[in-house]
């Protein structure tokens, strides 16, 4: 009876671990929200490392965490660098593309706790009653993102703090008008 029961654990876990390798390695998440302010008023907040942090949602899990700053200060190869023994791990985004008042696109690379990096954009589109920012990532899962995803809504858990970080970026903008 023992016996039967591992060989069924067995061929669950391997069926899982089959079924995690066969799934889409390709990721994209994205989030939106119409905020009551231009393009042109918005982007300054896009465009620059430093005020990109200060409404990013990243900070809220570890308020510890260690900041730096290199390149210019914004545009491309305006870079931030983070260190954290929290959620944040350790890595760097890279302002790698820049259309003025319409889109941001960054390269991130993570080092700690797993060596990855993704694509992320920021584009603003005019609409009536403001501006929809729509904040966008695409990379590329490895085996075991694959495999939790299995498990852990990975759109729900990171599309989650697109949210968060874009209703900072709202109340931020909208209450300095």
């Amino acid at each position: 009876m023992l016996v039967k029961i591992l060989a069924l654990v067995g061929i669950l876990i391997l069926c899982l671990v089959v079924y995690a390798a066969l799934k889409e390695p390709a990721m994209n998440i994205s989030r939106d929200m119409v905020i009551a302010a231009t393009p042109e008023r918005l982007f300054p907040y896009l465009n620059n490392s430093k005020k990109m942090n200060d409404w990013m949602p990243w900070q809220d899990s570890d308020p510890n965490c260690k900041m730096q700053y290199s390149g210019p200060e914004e545009g491309v190869q305006s870079k931030s660098f983070w260190e954290s023994t929290g959620k944040m791990g350790t890595g760097s985004s890279t302002i790698i593309e820049s259309v003025p008042n319409k889109s941001v696109k960054s390269q991130l690379v993570y080092t700690k706790p797993m060596e990855m990096s993704q694509f992320a954009e920021i584009s603003l589109t005019p609409v009536a009653g403001g501006t929809q920012v729509t904040w966008s990532v695409d990379g590329h899962n490895n085996f075991l993102f694959r495999l939790v995803g299995i498990f852990i809504s990975v759109d729900k858990m990171i599309g989650g703090e697109f949210e968060k970080g874009l209703s900072k970026l709202k109340n931020q903008v909208e209450s300095t008008k």
